[in-house]
């Protein structure tokens, strides 16, 4: 949902990263993060979990030009890819403009990343989003490894229809900031276009997720040179028509509304909080009861 503070005229954009554990969504935004062509950057707020590598999420406000006189916002998240995660994703997806799948290349997590893919489009619906309307720009990450499928056999079972696709080795930057570009690019059409990616119908009720507890192998030397020092944003045009693509959105924006959407920001911010430490402390439990077990 775009957010638009008409007293500093500027306008926010969230684009999330989604994927399976370990496919390199952190890595991603690692790489963005320290990129020395973006300027104006916010801290980095990220939260830790002690049964995986993964990164909580990540908070990277940036500035990015104007569009129709209007200072433009990216918010950058990421969210956990473990099952035990899945209403802290729900959360972390809510009103989001945009997402980027990332999905790990390699042949054996084929039904990772199927059931990943699966639990975005649920997640999204359930935050009454339109998967077939948001901006969605599908990375095929860890290219520099060996066992890949190919472009073609991923597309064959993730089916990114008309979803940009970017090949990339985020781990060396290969890629990271062309998926970045892509994103913001479509968020800004659906914007010039006025797409509505609002669920007017109501969510099903969501599957029962299974994951694969399969990892990710070890990586070998990198193999592809990296590109993190390429424009971000050079080929995401910023200037836009006459016609301001903000105009309905400014018509209703009231102050009471914007504190409607702080306060609300707040309790969601609150709720991932509680998630987490539920989380955490079952993950304690179960670490405890596996570690009692093997003394046995």
């Amino acid at each position: 949902m775009v957010l638009i503070n008409k007293a500093i005229n500027e306008v926010t954009i969230k684009l999330v990263y989604y994927g399976p554990g370990l496919c390199g969504k952190t890595t991603n935004l690692e790489k963005i993060y320290g990129n020395p062509k973006l300027e104006n950057k916010g801290k980095m707020i990220s939260m830790s979990t002690e049964t995986d590598r993964t990164l909580f999420f990540d908070f990277m406000p940036m500035e990015l030009g104007t569009i129709a006189g209007q200072k433009v916002r990216v918010q950058l998240y990421t969210v956990p890819g473990q099952v035990f995660y899945d209403a802290t994703r729900k959360l972390v997806l809510r009103g989001a403009d945009g997402v980027v799948f990332v999905a790990d290349s390699q042949s054996s997590m084929r039904e990772s990343n199927t059931e990943s893919l699966e639990n975005l489009k649920t997640n999204l619906r359930l935050n009454r989003i339109d998967p077939d309307k948001v901006a969605l720009v599908f990375q095929y990450n860890k290219r520099d490894l060996p066992n890949v499928d190919s472009v073609e056999q991923m597309n064959a079972y993730l089916h990114p229809g008309n979803a940009p696709v970017v090949e990339a080795a985020a781990i060396n930057g290969a890629g990271v900031t062309a998926t970045l570009r892509a994103a913001v690019a479509r968020i800004i059409e659906n914007l010039k276009s006025n797409v509505d990616t609002t669920l007017y119908e109501a969510p099903a009720a969501p599957p029962t997720f299974t994951p694969n507890v399969g990892r990710a192998s070890a990586r070998p030397a990198e193999q592809i040179e990296p590109q993190v020092d390429e424009a971000p944003f050079g080929a995401v045009a910023v200037e836009v028509e006459p016609d301001n693509p903000f105009e309905l959105a400014a018509e209703v924006h009231n102050p009471a509304a914007e504190r409607g959407d702080l306060e609300a920001l707040l309790d969601g911010a609150t709720a991932v909080v509680r998630a987490l430490e539920e989380a955490l402390e079952t993950a304690r439990r179960n670490e405890a009861s596996l570690r009692a077990r093997l003394k046995g």
